[in-house]
């Protein structure tokens, strides 16, 4: 007889999985082996899956199947994503606007909604104010946050809190931007205690504190998960985006393209093109549209093979 579970977390081929259904066992976590022909295959079960799974008689569970995903992510690793929290940081490091558009691209293109948390609002509280207003323009949605002074940002922690409710969520961002303090500080009455490091004084680099993905509870069918910092170079092995979908995973640029005089346009330099236009006109940021051309050239030359 086969049951669902939800992956909570993976380690070297074992799988804490959370009991689904109407049953006594819902809630109960199991841990669980995947079947042989998923490695053979190629398949990773990730967290987030649900999955089907046969219980053995030491009282581990078997994974039989891994349900259809609705969308998954290699980096960080995770499945059936309802929203992406996006930290960044308005100093300490500096924002990288092309990692945080290429990240905002993966999303939209793998269907993920989006809340863009600008932390570290009282290093460099101007710095925070023009990323959401850019961040704004292009259509997401964004707030100021201070993890160091939570406190101060009471109406924030709440915004962000009932933005979770009812979904499978993921905090991610760029090493050091403060992703696990974020956390702890919104949802203090759970003492996640997720591991936390400063930022290497040369390098402007956040140390890689956490090291696997992981889902928390916070209620019925709310889940919040750290993922591991990622570099520059993981988002760009990793996620990687069809040069014929960029400019749909750019839904400010997108928009703007239907007015374009050729149907082929790459939206990167043509006369006539409706992007360019609106980036004239005010109307889409200029940053992200240079965050589309190096995205461009850089799916256009990636050999096949790669």
């Amino acid at each position: 007889m086969t049951e669902k579970a939800r992956i909570i977390k993976g380690v070297g081929g074992l799988y804490a999985a959370e009991i689904m259904g109407c049953g006594k066992a819902c809630g109960e976590i199991i841990n669980c082996r995947a079947k042989g022909s998923f490695r053979r295959d190629g398949i990773k079960p990730l967290p987030g899956d649900i999955i089907e799974f046969e219980r053995q008689k030491d009282g581990t569970g078997f994974i039989t199947s891994i349900c259809e995903r609705k969308n998954s992510l290699i980096r960080p690793a995770s499945a059936n994503i309802d929203l992406i929290l996006f930290v960044v940081a308005a100093a300490r490091p500096d924002p990288d606007l092309f990692l945080i558009d290429k990240m905002l691209a993966v999303a939209s293109h793998n269907g993920i909604d989006v809340l863009m948390i600008v932390n570290k609002t009282d290093v460099d509280p101007q710095r925070a104010r023009e990323l959401c207003e850019l961040y704004s323009l292009s259509g997401y949605d964004t707030v100021q946050f201070s993890a160091e002074f939570a406190d101060d940002y009471a109406e924030k922690t709440q915004y962000i809190r009932d933005a979770v409710r009812g979904k499978v969520c993921f905090f991610a961002g760029a090493s050091g931007v403060g992703k696990s303090s974020t956390i702890n500080a919104v949802f203090p009455e759970f003492k996640l205690s997720l591991e936390t490091g400063d930022l290497s004084e040369k390098i402007q680099r956040g140390k890689h504190t956490t090291r696997k993905t992981e889902l928390f509870k916070l209620c019925e069918d709310s889940y919040i998960a750290d993922t591991p910092g990622f570099s520059m170079l993981e988002i760009a092995q990793y996620n990687m985006i069809p040069k014929d979908c960029l400019t749909g995973a750019f839904p400010d640029l997108e928009k703007h393209s239907f007015s374009c005089r050729y149907t082929d346009c790459t939206h990167v330099c043509e006369d006539g093109c409706g992007v360019i236009s609106a980036i004239e006109d005010g109307v889409v940021a200029r940053s992200r549209h240079d965050s589309y051309k190096l995205l461009f050239e850089e799916l256009k030359n990636k050999n096949e093979w790669d």
